[in-house]
Order: C-alpha cells, then sequence, then structure tokens
C-alpha cells in the first residue's frame, strides 16, 4: 500500500559523491519499493553513471535529465508538483543523511491517508541533538499538550496555526529545509506552483507552499523519530552562489507570500548565518557589511533591503531603517573587513565530503 501511496521526487545536480550515498542508504530502506524519480539538473559530473547504476537496483526508478542547467530553484518547483502522481511526495536533496531505523509510524502515517503533511525533521530543533540540552521539537509538542489523551502519541498530529503558536518562525526556518516533509500532492495546485515559479528570483520558492499549509491550518503529523539528518549544503555550482545579502534580501522578499496575521513570523528570525543574534534586522546589517568586508558590491542590494522594509514595515518605520542602511553604505570596507572578515571566512568554510559523514 505504501507503494501505492508514496513517490520520492530527487533533486541533484553536479554532486554525484552525495547522490550515491543517498541512493544507496534509500536501497536499503522501507521505501525502496516506492517509485522514485531522479531530475538531474545537467550535472557535468558522473551522475548520469550513478543514476545508471541505480536503475539496476531499484525497481521503479526514473531519471530525467535536462538539456541544460535551469536553475536549483526552478528545478525544486517542477519537483514539487509537475512529476508526483501519487496521493503523496516527499521531494528530496542529494546531500543529506537518513536515519530509517523507525519508520513505522511514518509509514502508518502515511497509509491513513488523513495528514496534509507528515513532517519527518525539524533543522532548528532536531531530534538528532548537537547539544544535549537542546529541546527537540517532539519534546516541545510533548511539553505543549495539556489534554488528557488515550493516545500518549496523540500529541505528534497538530493543525499548523497551532505549531505556530509553538515554534513560532522557526516553522518557516523548517519549511524551507524541502526534505523535511512529506505532503499531499494535490496540495501543490496551480496557484502554488505560479507564486513558487514568481518567487525564484528570492531564492525560496518553497515558501509559497508554506503559506498554503498555515492559510489553510493544515493538519500535520511529526515523526516520533527525524528521518532526515540535516547536513550543510555543499555549493556545486560557484557561479550561482549568493551573497549573504542577497539571501537576506531574498528571505525577506519571501515574506510577502505569507499572509499579513503571519508575516512578521515568517521574518522576524533569520537562522544559519554568521552573526551572534537571530534579530532580522541585525542580521541583515550584519551580512551587508560582511559583503563589503568580502569586496562584494551591496549598493543595489542596500537600495532593495530598504524597499522591502518599507513593504514589512511601513513608511514610518521604513524611514529610520533607510537611514540605518544608508549609514551602514558608508562605511568603509576596510572597517567592515577588519570586523567581520572572520564570520565571512568561517561561513565559506567548505568540509570535504569524507570528513562530514561516511555513508551508512
Amino acid at each position: 500500500m505504501l507503494e501505492d501511496l508514496l513517490e520520492l521526487v530527487l533533486i541533484t545536480y553536479n554532486r554525484s559523491e552525495y547522490l550515491d550515498n543517498t541512493l544507496k542508504q534509500f536501497a536499503d530502506s522501507p521505501f525502496k519499493n516506492c517509485k522514485m524519480t531522479i531530475i538531474d539538473n545537467c550535472s557535468p559530473d558522473n551522475t548520469p553513471q550513478v543514476c545508471a547504476k541505480y536503475e539496476k537496483i531499484f525497481n521503479n526508478l526514473n531519471v530525467i535529465r535536462h538539456d541544460k542547467n535551469i536553475g536549483g530553484n526552478p528545478n525544486i518547483v517542477k519537483g514539487s508538483g509537475l512529476v508526483s502522481k501519487s496521493k503523496y511526495t516527499w521531494l528530496l536533496g542529494d546531500n543529506d543523511n537518513y536515519d530509517f531505523s523507525e519508520t513505522d509510524d511514518v509509514i502508518e502515517a502515511i497509509e491513513s491517508e488523513k495528514y496534509d503533511m507528515i513532517i519527518i525533521q525539524s533543522s532548528t530543533l532536531p531530534t538528532h541533538k548537537s547539544n544535549e540540552n537542546d529541546l527537540s521539537l517532539n519534546d516541545i509538542l510533548k511539553s505543549n499538550n495539556n489534554s488528557n489523551l488515550e493516545n500518549e502519541d496523540s500529541y505528534l498530529e497538530i493543525h499548523i496555526q497551532d505549531l505556530l503558536k509553538i515554534v513560532g518562525s522557526n516553522y518557516f526556518s523548517d519549511m524551507g529545509f524541502i526534505s523535511g516533509y512529506i505532503f499531499k500532492t494535490d496540495d501543490i495546485d496551480s496557484d502554488v506552483i505560479i507564486k513558487a515559479y514568481n518567487n525564484v528570483p528570492n531564492l525560496f520558492p518553497h515558501l509559497a507552499y508554506a503559506s498554503k499549509t498555515v492559510e489553510e491550518n493544515f493538519f500535520a503529523y511529526k515523526s516520533k523519530n527525524d528521518l532526515i539528518i540535516f547536513e550543510t549544503n555543499p555549493n556545486s555550482d560557484e557561479k550561482y552562489v549568493h551573497s549573504l545579502s542577497e539571501f537576506c534580501l531574498g528571505w525577506l522578499n519571501s515574506a510577502m507570500l505569507i499572509s499579513p496575521k503571519y508575516r512578521r513570523l515568517a521574518y522576524e528570525k533569520m537562522f544559519n548565518l554568521p552573526s551572534v543574534t537571530t534579530n532580522h534586522l541585525l542580521v541583515t546589517a550584519i551580512c551587508v557589511m560582511v559583503d563589503k568586508a568580502s569586496g562584494i558590491s551591496t549598493r543595489d542590494n542596500i537600495i532593495s533591503i530598504i524597499a522591502i522594509y518599507f513593504k514589512l514595515l511601513g513608511w514610518l518605520r521604513g524611514m529610520f531603517i533607510a537611514i540605518f542602511f544608508l549609514f551602514i553604505n558608508i562605511i568603509p570596507d576596510k572597517l567592515c573587513s577588519l570586523l567581520y572578515r572572520p564570520y565571512y571566512n568561517k561561513y565559506k568554510e567548505n568540509i570535504s565530503y569524507k570528513e562530514k559523514f561516511e555513508p551508512q
């Protein structure tokens, strides 16, 4: 029954070694017999050979290879709603690690067909804790469950608007991790697809779907165990790597996809950036200075950042923010380099594949 309900769609580009590791793990998982489609964005490396290797291992593997590289975000949108024909879709990246030691509850959730989405990872509140004092998403859900339920695991069922009250902006950060949830395929309708394509220049097209989960108050299930272990995203095409200020600008613009009631939650915190704070305004300012320290032109980005803050916060606060960023713009690049070059170097470090993880 699982094989009839779930389809896996794997997005890949120029990471054949990572792709091989991902497919190796799925070949030894309960999801092996599900239909899987690999969308290869015209990789110039050994990706076709890796795909050919696993076509002999999987019973239901289809490979789509673009004639040209259409870009990472358009490829994500294509995989989100234009490929899968099954009831549920699990959109996968090509560079993460997986834990299939406990999957029965996820399979049961899929086969019940009662959930709009199944959350199988929470990258900012992980079950696989890096710090023993961290609370996992499961811990937080359990501690916020005040009802006396007959089923002790019922706290894992939750409507998205209730989840937002508990985890706040963490929800939108985690929705940016495309592999962290399984969704009903029909929920990626034309409206979501169009909004997602329109948001491709803002780097986060998948937040079009996040907006729908909030506005329609989807009913979700959080897995007992995280099936996916988030890994640092390696650069597969340096030519198209975005600067930090572009990243912030993209996130702020993407918040406009969210209904006004929840919009502030979508942008109030920014994660995984070289800063000691998560406040959106301070993070954006620091990222601009880090770019200046690195010799990256920030003038156009600063103008765009000011414009989006006018939209998000209104004219009065927008005016003060404009003055704030115009002041940052005149700070000498050498001074920014003295203050923030170490952050930039740390952000740009690439940990090699073998050092990062070994294939399971």
